[in-house]
């Protein structure tokens, strides 16, 4: 029992290293790729001077290094210097996303609060004990209830910080670790240009350039995608809590007509929350409401203006069949007719519903955030 634990331990030890050393050898390995292999730049070459075993074993500064046992602290050399630049290479990559998130923020179009519910909400807005609030009295309510269980300790408020954190992470890391090899892509090529290998290569240095920073643009891309979703993972998390917290349990219990008033609010500031957002031209929206991905929305009611690509008016007609039943229980000379649009009304739903999942799972792929 004892040999397996040590090897649990081992094994466990070996994958948190991993975990967190995985980015920072990733971002090595694509700057390598995108150096030799991509742009096929020379390798450096290192000269290494001819050793003689013989005359460094009779060497006496050798000699002293070994009876004192300095020879042996030698081997750690290499990893004390991969330490340290590891630690240089997080502050210096910290200090780089910093500047670009205050420089880039994420854009306020964005849509904050895309994740939420009024059923989410609810235990949050009765907190409030007042009918007139917005998502900013929401928000500020949240961040009470967040101090209040970071005070206790709660197990589960941990749990929540490291999600958040694996949220944001390793984009951090690409970031800034590309940031970092861009900044000293320049200063190798501006202040060191009678180098051998610099003039070898100067030919590459802007194509180089520009794709690191095109792949530290696609991490910010994550990195501000992950904060964005910040706010609604926080409201979602702040709810549930307040749904196991017996000192709130009491202020939950309201009536149905309360309940239905207090959704029907909810519903409209998450609604006034989305047409603030989406105050923007947007290719993507045109092109989701043309192929009948997304509906349009006109007051309280759902329209289907342009839907079905490319047949719009058998779509219209067949989705009319599918939920008028004086059409589809009166068999005339129209119902074979109008049972075809049915059927293409019926494909064209499933195949838009699977180009949906796709999308979001393609879009979670890409932006690492909900």
């Amino acid at each position: 029992m004892g040999t397996l634990s040590d090897v649990q331990a081992l094994y466990g030890s070996v994958r948190n290293t991993w975990a967190k050393s995985q980015a920072h050898i990733i971002a090595h390995v694509l700057l390598a790729l995108v150096i030799f292999v991509l742009f096929r730049a020379t390798l450096p070459r290192v000269v290494i001077p001819p050793l003689d075993a013989n005359i460094i074993a009779n060497n006496e500064w050798f000699k002293l290094a070994k009876e004192t046992g300095f020879v042996y602290a030698c081997f750690i050399v290499p990893f004390i210097a991969i330490a340290a630049y590891v630690a240089v290479l997080r502050f210096a990559g910290g200090m780089l996303v910093a500047l670009s998130m205050l420089v880039f923020p994420p854009s306020p179009r964005r849509k904050p609060f895309h994740l939420l519910t009024p059923a989410m909400l609810e235990p949050l807005a009765l907190t409030l004990k007042k009918d007139n609030f917005d998502m900013g009295d929401l928000t500020n309510r949240s961040a009470e209830f967040v101090i209040k269980y970071q005070s206790k300790k709660n197990e589960a408020w941990e749990n929540y910080q490291k999600s958040i954190e694996g949220l944001t992470k390793n984009a951090q890391v690409y970031l800034g670790d590309f940031l970092v090899f861009a900044l000293v892509w320049v200063v190798l090529f501006r202040f060191t240009p009678e180098a051998a290998w610099v003039q070898a290569n100067q030919a590459h240095f802007w194509p180089v350039l520009l794709v690191l920073l095109g792949l530290a643009w696609f991490a910010w891309f994550r990195v501000s995608r992950a904060v964005a979703a910040v706010p609604s993972l926080l409201l979602m998390f702040v709810s549930m809590m307040l749904r196991m917290d017996p000192d709130v349990t009491p202020l939950l219990e309201i009536g149905e007509k309360e309940r239905t008033q207090l959704c029907e609010k909810l519903e409209a500031l998450l609604r006034k929350e989305r047409n603030t957002a989406d105050r923007r031209p947007s290719l993507r929206r045109f092109v989701a409401s043309r192929l009948g991905f997304s509906e349009s929305d006109s007051g309280d009611k759902r329209s289907m203006v342009d839907r079905g690509f490319p047949l719009y008016s058998l779509y219209e007609r067949g989705s009319r069949f599918a939920w008028d039943k004086k059409q589809y229980e009166h068999y005339n000379n129209e119902w074979l007719s109008r049972y075809v649009a049915y059927l293409y009304y019926r494909l064209h739903t499933r195949l838009s519903n699977l180009a949906r999942t796709l999308w979001q799972l393609i879009r979670y792929i890409v932006t690492g955030a909900p």
